[in-house]
């Protein structure tokens, strides 16, 4: 600031420099509200005589119809951050629109911006008892002089009223039960306790509601953190938000920021130095300062997270309560997810294929690590969390659930032989035979059902589904956490999904993916097999906040055990075992991790439109799915699981568990199962 513009505020008798809003010079304007000085001076007699004569009975009356002083400290709508597992990484601010605002105490805001405010709107504040009669007298005076409003009059303490209690309508019964207000709120709480309230409730403009929320929105910094250029321009927001928006007018903002300063000035707060120095720095918009922004991180996880949040506390506590929230979101893993998810989808464009889904669990405990919901948010289908709805169709990874129903039942083994062969099954009332083919559209002979599953062959498949039946297969992805979905055509036309149907409704096409399943749906059913036959519901918030207090955490789940672990100990060696798909994969395959163990399992729908990778290690299930939003849009010819979801869920597996420094880790035997051959038989098998 130049020291030629710096102003010589006049001073009273006693020595002390005039208030910091008075008009450096008055002068006769067009008479807006002639009344204006005459309202402060009934004001002033009306506060003074009660606060003299407390027990008058109109006093006692009046002071009735008051609102409840001690509702100045009731909370204010507060958003909700939520942070991923580490606590500190913010993954999204909820609140309503226009509106943010952090409690902050009045021990973390610093000391430049309340000495900032406190110049420029209540010099007095610290000496007056809620109303400063020499101010009203003062304004009084400006405004009788000035035949207009010129001057304010109200301290912080009436600001805190107005804001929090009784309203901004401009009537003489407002301010009277303003400064009555006043008295009764400075007799029960301290200066410090008022400032507090007082900056946590006051409007800085561009959605900011106090100084803490001001600070992260303009400056993208911790209140204490500002300097005295930032601090001072954000004081002289407060008396007009839209007026000296910095953002909206930045010629008035600056010029109040100047009153600002010299405000702190006059009080000795700053030197001249010092106020010009402020004044000088740059801090314009946008390199300087910015508008508000509320970037998430993991989207498709905090909608998730965000749904849960809404069905245990409902809306308004989850966009305006104040909620601190702690997810089980890993940030490593989901960087990892998502590039391994974008990468390879945006590299295998030319076979048309637009999207992409991820969702990864901690099978020990549930939670989801990571979960992308799309490969481009931009892109069709981008604004839908693919990760959890709609469903789609698994493909061949739904014979996770056949193979395992069928190990289950005792009527196979992993070493059964089942004929590869031309087959066509047909029920009473059916006018066309169901045909299962392979992949491949041809016919390997008889294969030990352990081949038979790793290589995925169709047609055996539905042969060893109809040997334990259709039912049994429902039952146990019912059981294992991954019901199949039925679509139908609701009232409107629109398809409903729903998955309590008949057992008699399925057909032998559920085994090959007739039936839809979501990327989470499947991953839990994979966690099943990782546990050793224990079911833990995927869950993504670890604990929330309110306060300081904990109002919910969640509680380590047990589990349920839906399988014998003998089963699922066979049915990982089964889709472990990499000789088992070595006839159409290859050894050494995508489906291979370098130095570790591994089950996985493919799936790819008819005419190429979805394709599935499932797998998991005893710490980490990963499925991945790959294919366009619209189920009709199909991929090229031959794009299979092995080309489109392989790659990706083989990049997020190999780097997640490099990342969690995870090795070679596999399961121990479980007792009581024969060994035979190097195979692996419940008892009475063969």
């Amino acid at each position: 600031m130049r020291q030629d513009r710096l102003i010589v505020w006049p001073r009273r008798p006693n020595g002390m420099r005039r208030r910091s809003s008075a008009a450096r010079v008055l002068t006769k304007g067009t008479v807006s509200r002639p009344t204006g000085w005459m309202v402060r001076l009934l004001v002033l007699i009306a506060v003074a005589v009660p606060s003299l004569i407390v027990t008058s009975p109109g006093y006692v009356a009046f002071a009735e119809k008051l609102p409840e002083p001690k509702s100045v400290a009731t909370s204010q709508p507060e958003d909700t951050l939520i942070y991923a597992a580490d606590g500190t990484t913010l993954l999204a601010d909820l609140h309503p629109p226009g509106y943010q605002h952090y409690y902050e105490p009045l021990s973390e805001v610093g000391t430049l911006l309340p000495e900032a405010v406190i110049s420029i709107e209540d010099r007095n504040f610290y000496s007056e008892p809620g109303v400063d009669p020499q101010a009203i007298v003062r304004a009084t005076v400006v405004d009788w002089r000035a035949q207009s409003s010129v001057e304010g009059a109200s301290t912080i303490t009436q600001q805190l009223v107005k804001l929090r209690l009784v309203g901004n309508k401009p009537s003489l019964d407002r301010k009277v039960r303003e400064a009555l207000l006043a008295f009764e709120i400075e007799r029960r709480y301290t200066k410090a306790e008022i400032l507090e309230m007082y900056l946590n409730s006051v409007f800085f403009g561009d959605t900011a509601w106090g100084t803490k929320a001001a600070s992260q929105i303009y400056f993208h910094k911790q209140t204490k953190e500002l300097d005295l250029a930032q601090a001072s321009m954000l004081a002289g927001i407060i008396k007009g938000p839209t007026l000296f928006s910095p953002i909206l007018n930045w010629t008035s903002a600056k010029k109040r920021q100047g009153d600002v300063l010299q405000a702190m000035l006059r009080d000795g707060k700053i030197d001249a130095v010092a106020a010009a120095t402020a004044f000088a720095e740059d801090i314009s918009p946008p390199s300087h300062m910015f508008m508000p922004t509320n970037k998430i991180v993991a989207p498709d996880f905090v909608r998730y997270a965000t749904a849960e949040l809404v069905s245990q506390f409902g809306s308004d506590a989850t966009y305006s309560g104040g909620l601190r929230v702690g997810t089980t979101l890993n940030v490593k893993l989901q960087g990892l997810a998502q590039d391994s998810v974008s990468g390879n989808i945006a590299r295998l464009a030319y076979r048309n294929v637009s999207q992409g889904a991820l969702v990864a669990l901690d099978p020990t405990s549930g939670a989801i690590v990571s979960m992308v919901g799309s490969a481009n948010p931009n892109a069709n289908g981008g604004q839908y969390n693919l990760a959890v709805w709609p469903p789609r169709n698994p493909g061949s990874s739904m014979k996770i659930f056949t193979y395992t129903a069928a190990i289950a039942s005792g009527k196979y083994s992993m070493t059964t032989p089942i004929a590869d062969s031309p087959f066509s099954y047909s029920e009473p009332g059916w006018t066309q035979a169901y045909r299962p083919m392979n992949y491949d559209s041809r016919y390997h002979g008889t294969c030990q059902l352990q081949v038979c599953m790793g290589n995925s062959l169709n047609i055996p498949a539905v042969k060893v589904e109809l040997g334990v039946g259709v039912s049994s297969v429902v039952n146990m992805a019912r059981l294992m956490g991954a019901p199949p979905y039925q679509q139908h055509a609701g009232p409107d036309g629109n398809a409903v999904f729903t998955t309590d149907d008949a057992l008699n409704t399925y057909g032998p096409s559920l085994t090959l993916g007739g039936y839809g399943e979501t990327p989470l749906q499947m991953a839990t059913g994979a966690s099943v097999l990782a546990t050793q036959g224990i079911l833990r519901q995927p869950y993504a918030i670890e604990y929330a906040t309110k306060g300081g207090n904990v109002i919910f955490a969640h509680e380590k789940d047990p589990g349920k055990q839906v399988l014998d672990p003998r089963v699922a100990f066979i049915m990982e060696q089964i889709m472990s075992n990499d000789n088992n798909r070595a006839m159409i994969f290859g050894r050494n395959s995508l489906l291979t991790l370098l130095g570790r163990t591994v089950a996985v399992k493919t799936g790819t729908s008819d005419s190429f439109a979805d394709a599935w990778t499932v797998g998991y290690t005893p710490h980490l299930v990963t499925v991945v799915w790959g294919g366009n939003p619209d189920w009709r849009q199909k991929m090229t010819k031959n794009s299979d699981s092995y080309y489109i979801a392989a790659p990706m869920w083989h990049q997020f597996m190999q780097n997640a568990l490099d990342t969690l420094g995870i090795g070679n880790e596999w399961y121990p035997e479980p007792p009581g199962l024969v060994h035979r051959g190097g195979a692996y038989y419940l008892p009475g098998t063969k």
